[in-house]
């Protein structure tokens, strides 16, 4: 018999499946109680993460309430520094805000742990337009980072002058100008006790949430004080436009281009004789055809405008309220639709009636101003024409009185050679009664008497000389008209014992009349004797000197009779003006001596004192 130790046992292999299963299940639950406990725990985290999100967008939207009340950008940066502080613990920010003159960035607000000498170096912080950490902001970059790690050495220089050693740079505002730069960070001292500057999502998030915010309220005051601004020209500006419409002088208004007017000034309405705008307004309907005395002007007015776009100055008669009638003068331009079409027009209108009064008036006093002028032309023509024959005549009347004195002065030379002609023919006769008559005594005695003959036949040629009448200007010797004339007074000169001085350098000549100038020489050279003979000098003397001078010829003649008297010396030029009375004189010579020179000649005629008596002297 065997006993039960002596079985053998039955083996458990069908068991030990079954366990390793339960085993590899055991294992997957204890994975799957892991995971759960991992994705606990990162839910967790999210949820966490959710709620301080939730937390920063809650506390962001109660400060963008708060911001919305606030109008004043100083008091925005500060509430803003403060928000930063208070509920992004960070441990330092401020603003920079740009200068519009200087265009650099100066601090304007700041925030946070400060030592007081540090916050004093900050407060006074100014950023240049040419700070190397511009340009990459100015360019477009939304911000710039610098960790507690960095070594970008653009950044690293920045931290000593802004006190962080970690910090975060925003610009606010367009990138291209922005408004101003915030500045968000922590010092290297205190950093572990405030949220770090990292580029995180949640850092990067709440920052840029914070930013766009303020940026955006920042551009909203800006535009709004703008806008403000401009209202309030637009309102200065349409006062002084109110205030320049309603007092001017002028009439200003629109019209449309059927012909009603859509507003005037009240010097529009006076102008035209209505007692306001209104009236004015209300009542002219069909400017065209109730202002324009002449309809067709207002058509061509609108041509012009519809042409050029513009008139300035377009006069014409329009009908006041009472149908009297005044003259306008009108400038308008048009204003055009989007289409180019007119919408209306507008300009300026100028009661010109006075003027055109005054310019009628005005022609009318040119018309009688020629009418008389022609007339008084006629008058100082014929005045001219009268003194020009009075001068002629009392020429005529000096040349006459000369030949007087031509006549004595010929029959005084001509009474010596007739009584040599005398005594040749008595000689003649006695000879041949005598018988003593011959060949030789013949010839001498017909030689003698044909000389004499000559010598008066050329006192008779220079007298016949002097009066022929002069054509046309000729150029001549100085020299030949003295001789002439002083031939024609030798032998009167002779008789007084006036002596004659010729000096001449030269051979200067002269362009005029030449009859004209031997009667110019004439009348003086007998004025001289008759001076020597009336004060009778111990040795009368005339001095005639000829010569050229500044490219003119000169002739003076002086005397030794005592000169001119001054009081005197100023009238012996005039007309009909003597010293030596009614019998001897006229008071023409020297009158017709300076009309000769001086107006035929273009010369010039003077007298003056010099010496022992008087110099004439003329130049031409």
């Amino acid at each position: 018999m065997k006993s039960a130790d002596d079985n053998p046992k039955t083996p458990l292999l069908p068991c030990d499946p079954c366990k390793e299963a339960q085993e590899r299940e055991q294992e997957e639950l204890s994975q799957q109680v892991k995971r759960l406990i991992r994705a606990e725990g990162k839910l967790y985290e999210y949820q966490q993460e959710l709620d301080a999100q939730l937390k920063e967008y809650k506390e962001l939207y109660e400060f963008n309430r708060r911001l919305n009340g606030i109008v004043n950008l100083e008091e925005i940066f500060e509430e803003t520094v403060s928000y930063i502080i208070e509920h992004l613990e960070y441990e330092r920010a401020l603003f920079f805000r740009r200068d519009e003159e200087t265009e650099s960035f100066c601090v304007c607000a700041l925030k946070g742990y400060y030592e007081p000498s540090e916050k004093a170096a900050v407060a006074n912080l100014t950023i240049e337009p040419d700070a190397p950490c511009l340009p990459p902001l100015l360019e477009g970059k939304e911000f710039l980072i610098c960790k507690a790690e960095c070594r970008d050495e653009m950044l690293v220089a920045c931290r000593p002058r802004l006190q962080m050693n970690e910090f975060f740079v925003y610009t606010l505002g367009h990138p291209a100008r922005p408004h101003a730069l915030l500045v968000v960070g922590n010092s290297a001292e205190n950093a572990s006790f405030y949220r770090r500057v990292e580029d995180s999502r949640g850092s990067l998030l709440s920052l840029g949430n914070l930013v766009g915010l303020v940026s955006s309220l920042i551009e909203n005051r800006i535009f709004f004080k703008q806008m403000e601004i401009a209202r309030e020209q637009e309102k200065l500006a349409e006062a002084r436009y109110r205030g320049i419409f309603e007092n001017s002088p002028e009439g200003i208004f629109q019209r449309t281009p059927e012909g009603r007017y859509l507003d005037a000034n009240p010097a529009m309405a006076r102008m035209f004789g209505y007692a306001s705008p209104h009236e004015l307004m209300t009542t002219v309907t069909n400017i065209g055809e109730q202002l324009y005395v002449e309809p067709d002007y207002h058509t061509e007015l609108m041509r012009l405008l519809q042409l050029h776009g513009s008139v300035e100055g377009f006069e014409t008669k329009v009908y006041r309220k009472d149908r009297s009638v005044i003259w306008v003068s009108l400038s308008m331009r048009m204003v055009p639709n989007d289409s180019g079409e007119a919408l209306f027009y507008e300009g300026m209108a100028e009661d010109i009636t006075n003027r055109k009064k005054a310019e009628e008036a005005l022609r009318e006093s040119e018309q009688k101003y020629r009418q008389l002028s022609e007339a008084l032309e006629q008058r100082v023509k014929e005045a001219v024409d009268e003194l020009r024959q009075k001068d002629k005549i009392l020429i005529l009347q000096g040349r006459q009185a000369v030949m007087g004195e031509m006549i004595n002065n010929i029959a005084h030379q001509w009474r010596q050679p007739l009584n040599m002609l005398a005594l040749l023919v008595q000689d003649l006769q006695i000879t041949q009664k005598q018988g003593h008559l011959s060949e030789e005594f013949l010839q001498a005695n017909v030689k003698r008497t044909l000389e004499i003959i000559r010598q008066m036949s050329k006192t008779i040629d220079d007298f016949r000389y002097f009066f022929q009448p002069d054509k046309v200007k000729v150029e001549f010797r100085v020299s030949e008209p003295m001789e002439k004339a002083l031939s024609l007074l030798e032998g009167s000169f002779q008789m007084h014992g006036i002596r004659i001085e010729l000096l001449k350098t030269g051979e200067p000549t002269i362009c005029g009349f030449l009859n004209e100038f031997i009667q110019v020489l004439l009348n003086i050279l007998i004025n001289a004797r008759d001076a020597l003979i009336a004060n009778q000098p111990e040795n009368p003397l005339v001095t005639v000197n000829m010569f050229a001078e500044g490219g003119k010829t000169v002739v003076s003649i002086a005397d030794n009779a005592g000169g001119v008297p001054d009081n005197i010396k100023d009238k012996i030029f005039e007309p009909y003006f003597t010293t030596k009375g009614p019998e001897q004189g006229t008071g023409i010579g020297l009158f017709m001596c300076k009309t000769i020179i001086e107006k035929s000649m273009d010369g010039i005629l003077t007298v003056r004192n010099v010496g022992k008596g008087a110099e004439f002297r003329i130049e031409v």
